[in-house]
């Protein structure tokens, strides 16, 4: 079967290799549709060191069950991206996103960028909709777990840093979902900004964004610098939810998060809970996507060049 394979440095390639065998439990997926979000944008580029080389990467991918189940054989699913052990401490508490034991979809264990992918039975979700919305499940999950650790309240106050695919599902969670008042900081040129007009209730430039006047602050700017533009924004006691990923350490000001009394809110993936949640958001047209490109898998670099274009929304690729 063809596979993308990152080697790190924009190294990029698209080789033939066995389809995989699935183990007992473990279902075989035919990919549809994968799409390139900014961790993999960050191994591509190099600036996230690979877990393994090769990476197929593909962890935003949608497909239909080939073998490995009778009940979703010819089903359009999706699959979540943790894959634990089940058994450790971490797991029998809940936690098993956290399991040091996972294998995770597309970043340490091959992804969907492939004609063929691998995932155990339970990881699997069914799908109704389109390939096309399939790929936005997991970082609309993503989203929703963010809020879930701590969700805003009516009277907050709330800016979104960014003006990219999650930054575009993270404003209509929360204007659709909690009914929030939402500010879109954007940089001085941003080629997006101007799409949020109408979606958020302002979209305000970096340079004239208030200072110490948001309750909530949705770091989505795929940028390790932008946790102090957050820290900045923040009003004293507010919360930060951060989401970037990009590899890079980042200088913080922790004496403003000290003065201010902030707090920062790290998280990843959605569980089991908000993907369902994504499904039924995605399948009843609740939340708006943005797909800008389909590549075929044979033009696997060119989609990862496209996709460093700050002018796009989402990039995807079709084994």
């Amino acid at each position: 079967m063809k596979a993308v394979a990152l080697y790190g440095d924009r190294r990029i390639d698209v080789i033939d290799i066995p389809v995989p065998t699935p183990p007992n439990g473990w279902v075989l997926v035919k990919s549809e549709l994968s799409g390139i979000c900014g961790t993999d944008k960050a191994f591509y580029t190099g600036s996230y060191r690979l877990f393994k080389t090769p990476l197929i990467p593909g962890h935003e991918v949608v497909g239909r069950v080939i073998s490995g189940s009778e009940e979703l054989t010819g089903m359009r699913v999706v699959s979540e991206i943790n894959f634990p052990c089940w058994s450790c401490n971490y797991c029998r508490s809940g936690l098993y996103t956290h399991c040091p034991y996972k294998k995770t979809l597309g970043i340490d264990f091959d992804g969907g960028m492939a004609e063929y992918f691998i995932a155990p039975l339970e990881a699997l979700h069914p799908f109704k909709g389109s390939p096309e919305k399939g790929i936005f499940v997991e970082p609309l999950a993503a989203v929703l777990r963010s809020l879930s650790l701590r969700p805003p309240k009516p009277t907050d106050e709330v800016a979104v840093i960014g003006t990219g695919n999650i930054a575009w599902l993270t404003v209509q969670v929360l204007k659709k979902l909690y009914g929030a008042r939402v500010d879109v900081i954007a940089r001085e040129g941003s080629t997006k900004a101007g799409e949020f007009t109408g979606i958020a209730d302002n979209v305000i430039y970096l340079e004239d964004a208030p200072r110490s006047s948001y309750d909530i602050v949705f770091e989505a700017a795929g940028d390790h610098r932008a946790i102090n533009i957050a820290i900045e924004l923040a009003r004293p006691t507010g919360v930060i939810h951060t989401k970037s990923t990009t590899g890079a350490l980042a200088s913080v000001d922790t004496t403003l998060v000290v003065v201010k009394e902030l707090t920062i809110i790290g998280s990843r993936c959605g569980t089991s809970r908000e993907f369902k949640k994504a499904i039924k958001l995605l399948e009843n047209d609740v939340v708006e996507t943005r797909l800008d490109k389909v590549y075929d898998i044979d033009d696997a670099r060119e989609a990862f060049e496209e996709a460093l274009n700050p002018r796009y929304f989402k990039i995807s690729i079709k084994p």
